[in-house]
């Protein structure tokens, strides 16, 4: 693969390829080996070529937003990460829709809703990441999540085509959201907005920014919550029950003021998190039956951990 994929960068001149590239420098949980590449297009077109040739020859690839629900092996990642942070931003009105570029980051979504008095996005506020990865993800607070306000969506395929599924052809589960086709990349995203006086929608964003403050952790080495929520309970508040707050491995602990929240001290390994990650879900599984059901991503090899 690394031939094919060296051959490849040298013969299109891709200078928005880095190798060997550390995943504590990628991932808000800062930790993980080194990724063999990670492709930056600046524009479609570039990234449409990269992706073709990497599903022509079916090399292992992963879509990076701000990767904040996401745990890189210390083995590192065999293949491409694509971050699509460079390709030029845009965010278009038109009428009552938004169509929002997936490298954008939430935050900066909201000050546009905010500033041209906008509603319908506010309880998206203060989730972290891009629009892309909210989107793959059918992310959501308070009873609320995107596939509610998201009217279409563009991908781009394995020929490297971009190929609009309206909201129909969208399956959405809880914090998933699935396409016809396995191979794609989001582009952009289209939202159902309505005009609202500005300082309205300022102050409903404000309510919830200060909600998920109060519940949330902030400025630390985290990916958010690590479990999904079950239909009938709080992975937090079984978590808790087991006694689990404040608990060690390494430099890897569960927050002492939420239980769903594993905090990177400093120099915690991915193992580390990981058998974190496997003492909670074991001891929920022993003391309350309840499979808890990871909301963060395992990327890489960690068949080593606990060897």
């Amino acid at each position: 693969m690394i031939n094919i994929f060296d051959t490849f960068i040298k013969t299109n001149n891709l200078n928005c390829i880095k190798t060997k590239v550390a995943s504590k420098d990628l991932t808000t949980i800062k930790c993980g080996g080194e990724v063999d590449y990670l492709a930056e297009p600046e524009n479609i077109d570039e990234l449409s070529v990269l992706f073709q040739f990497i599903c022509s020859n079916n090399i292992p690839y992963k879509i990076l937003g701000n990767g904040s629900n996401v745990l890189i092996s210390d083995m590192g990642f065999n293949g491409v990460f694509f971050s699509l942070k460079n390709l030029p931003y845009s965010i278009e009105q038109l009428e009552n829709t938004l169509t929002v570029v997936a490298n954008i980051e939430c935050i900066n979504l909201q000050k546009k809703c905010i500033l041209e008095g906008l509603s319908g996005l506010e309880f998206l506020s203060g989730i972290p990441g891009t629009i892309g990865g909210l989107i793959a993800m059918n992310a959501g607070a308070f009873d609320h999540d995107i596939s509610e306000v998201l009217v279409s969506l563009q991908v781009l395929n394995d020929q490297g085509d971009e190929v609009q599924y309206i909201k129909d052809n969208i399956d959405f589960s809880y914090r998933k959201t699935s396409l016809p086709i396995s191979k794609f990349i989001i582009t952009e995203g289209t939202f159902r907005v309505k005009k609202e006086n500005m300082h309205i929608v300022k102050q409903r964003s404000d309510e919830y920014m200060s909600r998920r403050r109060s519940s949330n952790l902030w400025q630390v080495s985290t990916f958010g919550s690590t479990f999904k929520n079950g239909s009938n309970f709080y992975a937090g508040e079984l978590i808790e029950k087991c006694g689990l707050k404040g608990f060690s491995i390494g430099d890897a602990y569960i927050s002492n003021d939420h239980a769903n929240f594993i905090i990177n001290k400093g120099n915690a390994s991915a193992e580390d998190v990981y058998l974190l990650i496997q003492k909670m879900k074991n001891d929920v599984k022993k003391k309350f039956d309840k499979d808890l059901e990871l909301e963060v991503k395992l990327w890489g090899d960690f068949r080593y951990a606990g060897k």
